[in-house]
């Protein structure tokens, strides 16, 4: 993550750059023949959506639409890596704990509250606990 300091500047700089951040990202996520096969792609935007959240926050947020929350459910549904299932059903949850909030995440909370069940049966009654790991960006 060499490039994360002048990510998270960017995106709090700029609303143009932190639409075009979420956007990336959201391209990242797509569970494509390509990124498939690079989880680790999958993992680090990940991360990056959760530190964004939090810093820049609703500046980032507010760009998170319909086509940005059935791209993390569908990377949720049918992703193979289980590092990038598991950092993502931890963010999800942290969302879901930390950010009922922000009003922006609405949409990608929801989805979370309905898949959680599915998840639960998937993976074992840990995934709505607290999230194992706390990601933030200090400067």
């Amino acid at each position: 993550m060499l490039y994360l300091p002048t990510i998270v500047e960017a995106a709090e700089s700029s609303p143009v750059a932190a639409r075009e951040c979420a956007q990336e990202l959201r391209k990242f996520l797509t569970n494509s023949k390509e990124n498939a096969s690079r989880p680790h792609v999958q993992y680090n935007a990940t991360m990056l959506v959760r530190i964004l959240a939090d810093n820049p926050g609703k500046t980032f947020t507010r760009n998170i639409d319909k086509k940005f929350v059935e791209t993390v459910k569908d990377l949720l549904r049918t992703g193979q890596d289980p590092s990038v299932n598991q950092i993502l059903m931890e963010t999800l949850a942290s969302f879901e704990k930390e950010k009922k909030n922000d009003e922006n995440l609405a949409p990608l909370i929801q989805m979370w509250e309905k898949e959680q069940g599915k998840m639960v049966k998937a993976y074992g009654p840990n995934v709505s606990s607290q999230p194992s790991c706390s990601l933030s960006y200090n400067s």
